[in-house]
This record gives C-alpha cells, sequence and structure tokens, in this order.
C-alpha cells in the first residue's frame, strides 16, 4: 500500500541518488515512467549513472537527447521514477524541464531537471502480509562495467553542475 510522504525525498532516496555509491548501485536499474502524446504512460530504464538528488526537492537526469522518453518530458513536463530493490519501493512523481539539450559528457544525452512533487512509499500492510518485503530490483548486466563507471562519474558531475553556466 502506497503512503504519500510529501514533496521531497526522504533521506535515505537523497544518499541512494546522491551519486556517491556507483559502484553499490552498477547493476541496478530505474524505472521512469513519461505521459505519452495519446495520454499512455510510457515505461524506459535508467542506470544509477544517469540521475541525481540535487537535493531533495530536485533530481537531474540524462536520457537519450531523440528517444520518446525526452521528447515525452519536453511535451508534457510530467515524468515518475520508479525506485525499487530490497525492501526500498519509492514512486516520485516530478515536473521535468529541459536543462542541456547535449550534455558534454555524453552527447547523445539532454539533461533534464526534474522538481519533485510528490514522493509515495510504497509499504506492505503487515496485517494482511505480516513478514513480506520487496526482495530486489530489476538488475542489469554490462560487460563494459569499468568503462562504464568513469564515464557515469562524468555524467553525474556534469549533472550535479549543470545550469550554473546555463
Amino acid at each position: 500500500m502506497s503512503r504519500a510522504l510529501g514533496p521531497e525525498l526522504p533521506p535515505d532516496l537523497v544518499e541512494r541518488l546522491s551519486g556517491r555509491h556507483l559502484e553499490a548501485l552498477a547493476t541496478k536499474v530505474v524505472q521512469i515512467v513519461t505521459v505519452d502524446a495519446a495520454g499512455w504512460p510510457h515505461p524506459a530504464l535508467l542506470s544509477y549513472f544517469e540521475l541525481v538528488a540535487k537535493d531533495p526537492a530536485h533530481i537531474r537526469c540524462a536520457t537519450y537527447a531523440t528517444s520518446t522518453t525526452s521528447g515525452n518530458m519536453r511535451r508534457s513536463g510530467k515524468v515518475t521514477f520508479v525506485i525499487i530493490d530490497e525492501r526500498v519501493a519509492y514512486y516520485v512523481k516530478a515536473h521535468a524541464t529541459e536543462i542541456a539539450p547535449a550534455m558534454q559528457a555524453t552527447s547523445w544525452n539532454s539533461a533534464f531537471e526534474c522538481r519533485v512533487e510528490q514522493v509515495l512509499a510504497d509499504e506492505v500492510n503487515e496485517e494482511y502480509e505480516p513478514g513480506a518485503y520487496v526482495a530486489s530490483g530489476v538488475t542489469y548486466h554490462n560487460p563494459q562495467r569499468a568503462a562504464e563507471l568513469e564515464r557515469a562519474r562524468a555524467v553525474i558531475a556534469e549533472l550535479i553542475g549543470v545550469g550554473r553556466s546555463l
């Protein structure tokens, strides 16, 4: 059952999305959901290498510049991040604004600032499901993990700094 937490990320989620734990999160996936032109939810996947919490009220993300996801965020300004992992289930609804059409670290990506509007925590109802919990989230494998970690550090650093010179 989901519980509304308000318009800011809780401290554990800020820490998870801080960009400081890339190796521990290197195989994990964050689902992102936008709204397409017909009003349907459009799901996509990001790695933790492509998003960072600037503070409890803002997430910045990098998405393929020409993707449907980026187009949907440009058009509607709506995005939901679904963060699911062991004993963690958050839904972060945000308003997205493009802040860079192409990034320096990854020119194929656009950067978006996402202002958190609502955070929901999905929790087990102990009365109905005693002892139940989320056991894991979605993971992926990348054989070029070492190279990806280096590029991820550059993307995260740029996302943290994007907007200062704009």
